[in-house]
């Protein structure tokens, strides 16, 4: 974002789309389970965020006095909605097409679902609040691997030896391994299973 906004300066340019930086940010902060700070640069919730009188004023009245680039520009888009539990469908599908997600009707009535049981709970569901759903609700209908049973046997002059039942793409299979301790043992069992890691 800096050669894009002080293109003038920087004599550099990148195929990068910007557009998609916010959500990128939202996809990996998801994988990770680490929540993006608020006063992150670009991304944080408050990066456009003007709580001050003044600060509020002079967006106002030219919104490049605080801003050097626009919430637009890095895919996120302002919205009026405010849903609760007295939102309905049409509104909260809007909702998910402003924060950039298109989605089948059979996978938007799975996610208002689990919305209504949200807001049933708390009085205003927040843009976060929504895109945790729908992050969720997608990533347990691509899931492949799913942990059925786990045993672990350790101790401090044993072996450490973890027994795992996992479904495996739709096959479930029973699996051991040992490891340095009870945690490198069971990921040594999920190696054999889908080869994603190292074996010791």
């Amino acid at each position: 974002m800096a050669m894009k906004v002080r293109s003038d300066l920087l004599n550099v340019h990148t195929n990068i789309n910007s557009e998609a930086i916010s959500k990128t940010s939202k996809l990996v902060s998801s994988i990770t389970g680490f929540p993006v700070q608020p006063n992150k640069a670009i991304v944080g919730a408050n990066a456009f965020a003007h709580e001050s009188g003044i600060h509020q004023d002079g967006v106002l009245k030219n919104v490049e006095t605080y801003e050097i680039m626009s919430p637009e520009s890095i895919g996120l888009k302002k919205s009026s909605l405010v849903l609760g539990k007295h939102s309905g469908k049409h509104a909260f599908k809007e909702k998910l097409k402003i924060l950039g997600y298109d989605v089948g009707d059979n996978y938007i009535n799975e996610i208002f679902e689990k919305f209504k049981l949200l807001a049933d709970k708390k009085k205003d569901v927040y843009d976060e609040d929504i895109i945790a759903l729908v992050d969720d609700t997608h990533i347990n209908q691509i899931n492949t691997l799913k942990l059925l049973n786990l045993s672990i046997m350790s101790g401090t002059n044993s072996k450490h030896v973890a027994s795992l039942e996992l479904e495996f793409k739709g096959e479930t299979k029973e699996i051991s391994g040992s490891g340095n301790g009870p945690v490198d043992a069971v990921f040594s069992c999920i190696s054999k299973v889908v080869g994603f890691f190292s074996q010791a």
